[in-house]
C-alpha cells in the first residue's frame, strides 16, 4: 500500500511537470510572436516614415506649390468679380429699359393728341400749326433717342407681331393680307434688336382677296 502511495505521488508529480512544461513553452511561443509581430510594426513605421520622408517637397517647390494655389484662387476671384460685373450691368440695363419703356408707354396718347391736333391746325392757324409742329418734331427725337419708331403699315404686308386687325374687307385690287387702312399708328421699341418691345400695336384693316 506505501507503494502505491508513492508511485502515486510521483504520478502526480510527473504531470503537474509536464503541465508546468506545456504553460512555459506557450509563454515562450506567445512571447516569440509578439516579439516578432512587434518587430513586423516596427519596420512597417520605419518605412512609412522612410516614404513621407522621401515625399517632402524643398523649400522651393513647397514656395511654388503655394504660389500655384495663391494665383488658381486669385483667378477664380477674378473669374466671380466680372461674371458679377457683367450681370449688375445687364440688370442695370434692363432696369434702364423698363423704365423709358413705361415713360414712352405714358406719353403715346399724349403724342395721339398732338397729332390730331395738327391735322385740325392745317386747316386753321398757321402760326399754332407752327408751334405744334415744333413740339412734335421734339417728341418724334426723344423717341429716335430711345429707339422707338413709329408703326404705320399702310400698303404693306400685314405683320402680326406689330399690328392688329380690327377689320378685313375685300379688295381684289390688292395682294391678300394687306394693310389698306391705319386707324392708330402703333410704337415699337428697339426694332432691330435681339429684343424688340411692342408698346403698341397699331390698329388696321386688312384685305382680303378671294381671287388671289
Amino acid at each position: 500500500m506505501t507503494k502505491n502511495k508513492v508511485s502515486d505521488t510521483q504520478d502526480h508529480a510527473s504531470e503537474a511537470f509536464d503541465v508546468g512544461s506545456d504553460e512555459a513553452g506557450n509563454a515562450t511561443g506567445e512571447a516569440a510572436a509578439t516579439s516578432k509581430g512587434g518587430s513586423a510594426a516596427s519596420a512597417a513605421k520605419a518605412a512609412k516614415a522612410g516614404s513621407e520622408q522621401s515625399e517632402q517637397l524643398s523649400p522651393e517647390e513647397e514656395l511654388m506649390a503655394q504660389l500655384t494655389q495663391e494665383r488658381d484662387r486669385a483667378l477664380r476671384a477674378q473669374a466671380e468679380f466680372e461674371n458679377t460685373k457683367k450681370r449688375l450691368a445687364q440688370q442695370q440695363a434692363q432696369a434702364l429699359l423698363r423704365a423709358s419703356e413705361r415713360v414712352i408707354t405714358a406719353l403715346i396718347p399724349a403724342l395721339d393728341d398732338l397729332e390730331f391736333a395738327l391735322v385740325h391746325a392745317e386747316e386753321s392757324d398757321n402760326d399754332m400749326l407752327e408751334g405744334l409742329q415744333a413740339i412734335h418734331a421734339k417728341l418724334a427725337a426723344v423717341l429716335a433717342a430711345e429707339q422707338v419708331e413709329i408703326v404705320d403699315p399702310l400698303n404693306q404686308p400685314f405683320d402680326h407681331d406689330t399690328a392688329q386687325a380690327v377689320q378685313m374687307i375685300e379688295d381684289t385690287t390688292k395682294p391678300e393680307q394687306t394693310v389698306t387702312q391705319v386707324l392708330q399708328k402703333g410704337y415699337v421699341m428697339g426694332k432691330d434688336s435681339d429684343n424688340p418691345r411692342v408698346l403698341r400695336p397699331a390698329m388696321v384693316v386688312v384685305s382680303t382677296n378671294p381671287d388671289a
